[in-house]
């Protein structure tokens, strides 16, 4: 099959599966009174397992409850179920009487664990309506239509000059017509970066401007708070992750979740990342547990089906960049403030309500050029590449069978070890994925300019000590950032030959253009500027912004040539 490259005017594309009903996520919602049910045992058995005598499984149940009654004493989310305390109360109830070995009790640990397993499985559990996705369908794409039509200055006249498409806006790269023709031959598992509370929708809309059937997707429960995106999530496919939730019953019931959904055909999307980078670096270091469960599906498909029709699961890394994320300033916040340490989660969303949702949606399609989607290779859950006919090759390019890996002694074997080795070199696939299919903007060339040659400025400084600079104290001729600016972009470019990085068009520009560009969309949403210029002199608003924003390009060496 060669590969075919689609133009902006080419979306969107016609579905890979006609029939909506006929989607696999539209089945899985239809069937999911047996698909929870089928959760439930798995995790009962996973937990039973485990925990195989009377008093440990207690002991666990007894930590569960615990951790949950410290969550609750916490501040509430709007979206937390209002019976909430009841519930827990009600488990606690019980405990103590089998703890007490009450001969009233007429619940044994099993009942007890069942009963907080069909609570998470049922708070966990996403919906897909065929007729939410019909109206969504056609509403968005007028929404959009209207925001654009509306921007101001230049891109009104653009827009009303040339009729430009949000697909010319939000430019996709990579091998489309691979991922369309392995997405009816298996189920595709998307792992996007993650920047902002904006990646979920946009990944999501853009697969449907790819023509794929809807995928499957964990957001966040805080963001069910706000009625435009819960209105649209809680019936296209989205399923609930409370961060706060740590206990082995919830994660288990959660990877179960993922794992039953994709041994259903189910197309997901993992935020490997785990939760949006807190420090607008590139991920490095990945959560693997959602990531797991992808080699677990392919392992049972394995055992449950004859090799030449066992469904596979292909993997594909998907790279995306703005010039400016809504949530940067609370963001870089927390990373300075933790030191990059996940210590707690702060509940941090800009956009609270649907107005600033709307408000934002409106400054970022504003935005001269907004964002880039980059799809990586294609792989197996090893990370191995595969063909268009979905084949797996190693790194020699030789043809190998996947199901061999999962063989000891000439049969089928469970190995947790081997399968977290395997996860985690998936993972690491995964990673060099993001950084040579990164696409560099001309907004992150600029700061990472700007604030390495401030560092260079004042080297006696540590990295807390220039931030807490005064702005209106820093400044840098504006000769010497077109000259580094113009130094990076000629590196940039070699590393785009040698396919290490991709590069936006803008950056092939000169370099007061790409100055321009960069600035223009950098400051066309935060309050303050992350980069200004008086006369002949660029300098900041916000250190910690730029600093933010610098760090999207960290990883290739640039900081040598300043």
């Amino acid at each position: 099959m060669s590969r075919r490259e689609y133009k902006s005017s080419d979306y969107p594309l016609p579905y890979v599966i006609e029939n909506v009903n006929d989607w696999p996520i539209a089945r899985l919602s239809a069937d999911k009174e047996s698909f929870v049910e089928e959760v439930k045992a798995r995790v009962r058995e996973k937990i039973t397992a485990r925990f195989t005598t009377s008093k440990a499984l207690r002991e666990e149940l007894a930590k569960v409850l615990y951790q949950e009654r410290i969550r609750l004493t916490g501040k509430p989310w709007k979206a937390d179920p209002p019976d909430e305390a009841k519930f827990w109360s009600s488990i606690k109830s019980k405990l103590i009487k089998i703890e007490q070995l009450d001969h009233t009790s007429t619940i044994t640990e099993t009942e007890l664990l069942e009963e907080i397993i069909d609570r998470y499985a049922n708070e966990i559990v996403g919906e897909f309506d065929p007729r939410a996705f019909s109206f969504a369908k056609a509403i968005l794409p007028q929404f959009f239509g209207r925001v654009l039509a509306a921007a101001p200055g230049k891109w009104f006249k653009a827009f009303a000059g040339n009729v430009r498409t949000i697909h010319e806006k939000i430019p996709i790269t990579g091998d489309v017509e691979k991922i369309r023709h392995l997405a009816t031959k298996g189920t595709v598992v998307v792992v996007p970066t993650h920047f902002s509370n904006m990646d979920s929708i946009m990944v999501g809309w853009l697969l449907n401007e790819m023509g794929l059937p809807a995928f499957t997707y964990g957001a966040g429960l805080n963001l069910f708070s706000i009625g435009l995106l819960s209105f649209f999530m809680s019936r296209l496919g989205a399923y609930k992750l409370d961060r706060r939730k740590k206990n082995a019953v919830y994660l288990e019931t959660l990877k179960l979740y993922s794992t039953v959904a994709l041994q259903r055909g189910a197309h997901s999307i993992f935020f490997p990342g785990g939760t949006r980078s807190r420090s607008g670096q590139l991920e490095s270091k990945l959560k693997l547990g959602l990531l797991g469960t992808a080699v677990e599906a392919q392992k049972l498909h394995y055992k449950n089906f004859p090799e030449e029709t066992a469904p596979k699961l292909f993997v594909v890394p998907c790279v995306i960049n703005y010039h400016f994320v809504l949530e940067a300033q609370g963001l870089i916040n927390d990373y300075l403030a933790e030191t990059g340490k996940e210590k707690f989660f702060r509940e941090n969303d800009e956009y609270s309500t649907s107005f600033k949702l709307i408000r934002f949606i409106y400054k970022f399609l504003s935005a001269s050029s907004s964002l880039s989607v980059s799809f990586g290779e294609v792989m197996d859950v090893l990370g191995n590449k595969v063909d268009e006919e979905g084949e797996s090759h190693n790194h020699l390019g030789q043809k190998i069978q996947v199901k061999n890996y999962f063989m000891t002694n000439g049969e089928l074997k469970d190995d947790e070890q081997r399968d977290a080795e395997y996860t985690k070199i998936l993972g690491e696939r995964i990673v060099d994925n993001y950084q040579r299919y990164n696409v560099v903007l001309t907004s992150h060339l600029v700061c990472f300019t700007v604030f390495e040659l401030l560092k260079k400025k004042y080297v006696g400084y540590d990295l807390f000590t220039l931030l807490r600079t005064p702005a209106n104290e820093i400044s840098l001729p504006y000769a010497e950032v077109t000259e580094k600016v113009n130094e990076l972009k000629e590196r940039l470019k070699v590393l785009n030959e040698k396919k290490e990085v991709q590069i936006s068009p803008e950056l092939r520009w000169n370099v007061d253009k790409i100055i321009d560009h960069g600035m223009r969309n950098i400051n066309l949403y935060h309050t303050a500027s992350p980069l200004t210029k008086e006369g002949d002199v660029m300098g900041t608003e916000d250190l910690k912004l730029l600093y933010y924003y610098h760090n999207r390009l960290e990883g290739y060496g640039l900081e040598k040539l300043i």
